[in-house]
C-alpha cells in the first residue's frame, strides 16, 4: 500500500509539468526542422502560442512576426527565405544546426564535418528508444531539431510513467542527454542564429529558445544535485 500511495502522489504534478515541457520542446523542434508553413499563420494556433509560450522579449517578436506574415504574403515569403539563408544555402548567414560541427571542430577551430561521433551516437539513441519521425523530418540525427524532439519525447514518456522508478529513470536520461548532447553547443548555436537571422521571427525564436533552455539547464542541474 505504501508504494501505491507513492505512485499516486508522484504522477499528478509530474504529468502536467512534463506535458508542458514536451509541448515546448516539440514546438521549438518544429520551428527549426523546416520552413514555416501555413500552420504558423493560423489565428487559432497563434492564440495557442500566446498562452503557451513563456513570456519574454523573444515571444513578443515571434508573435508580432507571425501576425505580420499572416497579413503580408511578401513577409511570409521572407520568413521562408530567411530559413533557407540560415540553414540550407551556403553564404554569410549560414548557421550550422548540427552538434558535430560545434563539438568536433577542426584543429584550426573551424566548424567540424557532419556525421561525426555525436551524429552516430544520436542515431544509436533514436534506434534504442524506437523514435519515429513524421514525414519530412529527413534530418541528420544530431540536427538541433532532432535533439529537441528527443527531449520532447523523454518529457512525454515521463508524463506517462507508470510509477516513481520509471519516472526517475527517464528523468536521469533527460539530465544526462541535456548535458551530453545539448549543453555543450546549443547556446553558441542560438547566439549565432540570433546574430545571423534577418527576420524578427528567427531572432525572437532564437532568444526564446535560449531562455527556455537556460531555465531547463538550471532545473536539471538542481535535480542532479539532489
Amino acid at each position: 500500500m505504501e508504494h501505491a500511495n507513492t505512485e499516486q502522489t508522484f504522477l499528478p504534478g509530474i504529468k502536467e509539468a512534463e506535458t508542458s515541457r514536451a509541448v515546448l520542446y516539440n514546438l521549438f523542434a518544429t520551428l527549426l526542422a523546416r520552413k514555416t508553413d501555413e500552420t504558423w499563420l493560423n489565428p487559432h494556433f497563434q492564440k495557442q502560442l500566446q498562452f503557451g509560450l513563456p513570456d519574454s522579449e523573444g515571444k513578443a517578436a515571434v508573435l508580432s512576426a507571425l501576425e505580420r506574415a499572416r497579413k503580408d504574403l511578401g513577409y511570409y515569403q521572407e520568413l521562408q527565405l530567411d530559413y533557407d539563408r540560415l540553414f540550407i544555402v551556403p553564404g554569410p548567414n549560414l548557421t550550422f544546426p548540427y552538434e558535430s560541427c560545434y563539438t568536433c571542430r577542426n584543429i584550426d577551430g573551424t566548424f567540424g564535418r557532419l556525421w561525426q561521433e555525436p551524429a552516430q551516437d544520436m542515431q544509436r539513441i533514436l534506434k534504442e528508444w524506437e523514435i519515429e519521425f513524421a514525414e519530412g523530418w529527413d534530418l541528420i540525427p544530431d540536427h538541433i531539431a532532432v535533439e529537441l524532439f528527443f527531449m520532447s519525447e523523454l518529457c512525454q514518456r515521463r508524463a506517462n510513467a507508470k510509477g516513481p522508478d520509471d519516472g526517475e529513470a527517464i528523468r536521469n536520461w533527460q539530465v544526462n542527454f541535456f548535458h551530453k548532447h545539448l549543453s555543450p553547443w546549443v547556446f553558441e548555436f542560438l547566439n549565432r542564429l540570433e546574430e545571423k537571422a534577418e527576420t524578427a521571427f528567427y531572432r525572437g525564436g532564437a532568444k526564446l529558445l535560449y531562455e527556455f533552455l537556460t531555465e531547463e539547464k538550471i532545473d536539471l542541474v538542481l535535480y542532479e544535485e539532489k
